[in-house]
């Protein structure tokens, strides 16, 4: 008895709360966009219902969003288009996954000179017994 006690005091001690930060991939900069797609549809019982599914394409430098993130996994991202700056904060959530303000963000490639992420968002309110979803497909380079 006195082993296992020993031994679940040592366990418990080696365990120590990590409070280390997400560590991010390294996309910190101005990204030009070159291609959004957006699409909205509706999930019921394993069949996709699209009721939008628009892309819109960007000249060099027409688009961009600015990921100003800090060492901690946190920041701010600017997003310039349509003649317009929207600014939003940014946390890591997983090297895959991070927040813009709310808005849940999946990593799908991310090389020197290209970026792509998509937004994911699910509304089970819309319709009842349904799931809405809305996803923003951004296509960046640098």
């Amino acid at each position: 008895m006195k082993k296992i006690l020993v031994l679940s005091l040592l366990a418990f001690t080696a365990c120590k709360k990590d409070n280390a930060t997400v560590q991010q991939l390294d996309y910190k900069g101005k990204w030009n966009i070159s291609r959004t797609i957006s699409k909205e549809y509706t999930l019921n019982n394993g069949d996709t219902i699209f009721t939008k599914n628009d892309t819109s394409t960007f000249e060099h430098g027409a688009a961009y969003i600015d990921f100003q993130l800090n060492n901690k996994g946190g920041g701010d991202v600017l997003l310039y288009r349509n003649g317009g700056i929207d600014s939003m904060s940014y946390e890591a959530m997983t090297h895959a996954f991070f927040h813009l303000d709310s808005t849940l963000c999946e990593i799908t490639s991310l090389a020197d000179s290209s970026f792509n992420f998509n937004t994911l968002i699910f509304d089970n309110t819309t319709v009842p017994d349904k799931i809405q979803v809305t996803q923003d497909f951004f296509i960046l380079s640098r």
